[in-house]
């Protein structure tokens, strides 16, 4: 049987940490992203696979278009916003400083993205979003396992594949990048995940809110009928149509994850239509060690055969991706910043029985 335990009602904290430029002007010419840990003021540029530059709130432009603060020709240009607004940059659009943040106007002078947190240049064609539409369009014909690596960023998984910690994801098709949302931290994340939605639209864009505006995959899985479990670690992140399912560290290594792992063998042998597993150690490793650390690509190598078992028993689609990435700090490792490595994941979709 699947075990169930006391749900623990943790509320965390949301700390902001800014970048001070202690009042020497920057060039917005030469100024790439930090990499010290700390949160940067203004909006980021980034790629799919770099940082460009911050542009800070004391540049001496009070309007400007993305063609002035950058040298890098793009076929697209994605703007987001604080609440997770996301838009694509327009032929007459131009950003403009006010009251202490960026906003992001239209041709017809209406602000589009009201303060802005970033512009990543050509994006994935994929969205963490994805998860929930390819959830729906299998469910009705087929059982779904569906796996979250929280934590997980698209650098990490290709670190781990180049080093050979990921002998069992090695062999299964090449995750393809996909885009989480702002902010980039698991409630938000999650909630995009479940809804299909952007936070703007389910209304969970930080690690504070836990009420949905929207229905999430639960509600539809119940609807047509499908024996659904939702194995979380020890504490719930939203609520949901269904109760998750948590476990405490019962051995006491640190995490919950091999917890996890048995219940979703458990699961699986019980016969559940719908399976979501959220598995937090890889993110607790890499806020510890740092997203590259010896420790964090040897966790990883212990969820890749967790991933292997669970499979290898499951008939029916997989997909796995994760929730946001983490980027290297002085202390460890963090995320919830507009940067790359924790606004790119991977996203892998596959069949059971390999």
């Amino acid at each position: 049987m699947i075990k169930k335990y006391i749900i623990l009602v943790t509320i965390f904290g949301l700390a902001t940490l800014l970048l001070s430029s202690c009042g020497k002007r920057v060039s917005i010419k030469d100024n790439p992203i930090s990499y010290n840990g700390r949160r940067d003021r203004g909006m980021n540029i980034i790629e799919s696979e770099r940082n460009i530059k911050n542009i800070p709130l004391d540049i001496e432009y009070k309007k400007f278009r993305l063609e002035d603060v950058i040298d890098k020709e793009y076929k697209e240009a994605l703007i987001v916003g604080e609440l997770g607004q996301m838009i694509n940059i327009q032929e007459e659009g131009y950003f403009q400083k006010e009251n202490g943040f960026f906003n992001y106007i239209g041709r017809d002078r209406k602000i589009l993205v009201e303060n802005v947190k970033g512009v990543m240049l050509n994006p994935p064609k994929a969205s963490i979003t994805d998860a929930y539409y390819d959830i729906s369009n299998s469910l009705e014909d087929t059982d779904v396992l569906f796996i979250l690596l929280d934590g997980f960023g698209y650098h990490q998984y290709i670190y781990a594949l180049e080093n050979g910690y990921l002998p069992f994801l090695g062999k299964q098709p090449r995750a393809v990048k996909a885009l989480s949302v702002y902010k980039p931290v698991t409630n938000a994340g999650l909630a995009a995940i479940i809804t299909g939605k952007y936070p703007v639209e389910n209304g969970v864009h930080s690690r504070r809110e836990r009420e949905l505006m929207v229905d999430s995959i639960f509600k539809l899985a119940k609807d047509l009928n499908k024996r659904t479990i939702y194995l979380e670690g020890d504490i719930g992140i939203l609520k949901t149509e269904i109760q998750p399912v948590l476990h405490l560290d019962e051995n006491k290594d640190g995490f919950t994850d091999d917890e996890v792992f048995e219940s979703t063998m458990d699961a699986i042998r019980e016969g559940y239509n719908f399976i979501f597993t959220h598995f937090h150690g890889i993110d607790d490793c890499g806020h510890t060690y740092g997203d590259l650390s010896k420790e964090t690509m040897e966790f990883i190598n212990r969820v890749d055969g967790y991933l292997e078992e669970i499979i290898s028993k499951w008939k029916g689609k997989v997909i796995i991706t994760a929730d946001h990435g983490v980027h290297s700090t002085e202390t460890g490792g963090d995320h919830g910043e507009f940067r790359y490595e924790n606004m790119v994941v991977p996203y892998i979709t596959a069949e059971g029985g390999n």
